[in-house]
Parts: C-alpha cells; sequence; structure tokens
C-alpha cells in the first residue's frame, strides 16, 4: 500500500463537491436546478430512470481550494489510482477545524 500523495486541488465556489462519471453530468446539472443547497450534507443524485449516478455532498466550511491527494496500487501491471481523498477540514485558508 502506497502512502497518500498529493496530485492537485479542486476549486469550490458553490460549497459542494460532486463524484460524478462526465457521462452523468447533465443529470447532475438537472438535479441542482430542483435542489435546496442550504439544507445538503449529501445525497445520491438520480437519473431519470431513478438510478443513482452521483454523489453530491457539502465541502466542510464551504467555499475554496481544498488539495486532493491519491494513493495508488499496483494493479494489472501498473501503477493505479486505488483511493483519492478531498480535505475539507482544517479549511485551507481560515485554517478553522470543527469542535471535538
Amino acid at each position: 500500500m502506497s502512502e497518500w500523495k498529493a496530485i492537485g486541488q479542486v476549486p469550490i465556489d458553490t460549497g459542494r463537491l460532486v463524484l460524478v462519471d462526465p457521462l452523468n453530468a447533465d443529470d447532475v446539472t438537472r438535479h441542482e436546478e430542483e435542489g435546496d443547497p442550504s439544507t445538503l450534507t449529501y445525497e445520491l443524485v438520480t437519473n431519470g430512470l431513478g438510478v443513482a449516478v452521483a454523489l453530491m455532498f457539502s465541502t466542510g466550511l464551504g467555499d475554496g481550494v481544498y488539495p486532493v491527494e491519491a494513493r495508488f496500487e499496483e494493479a494489472e501491471g501498473a501503477m493505479r489510482i486505488a483511493e483519492v481523498r478531498v480535505r475539507f477540514l482544517p479549511h485551507p485558508v481560515i485554517v478553522y477545524e470543527l469542535p471535538r
């Protein structure tokens, strides 16, 4: 198992992030137009057939540029991404962490 490695950053302007296959991005856009973002913690986004196609979630304390890390493993003779994580807290700018 490899260590976590920084692979980039993700800019957030809506206080939300979505994990989605690009093929289903239109379903997420339709969902955004119908939903109430003020109550979101996380939810599955479904398509017109009721099939879950994405996971949308709040980003800790909202807008910012968040670090993205990956952990790699060997599979089928090549190093491949095994896991990805985005750290929302502490916030990268205001450095605030929720109390324990």
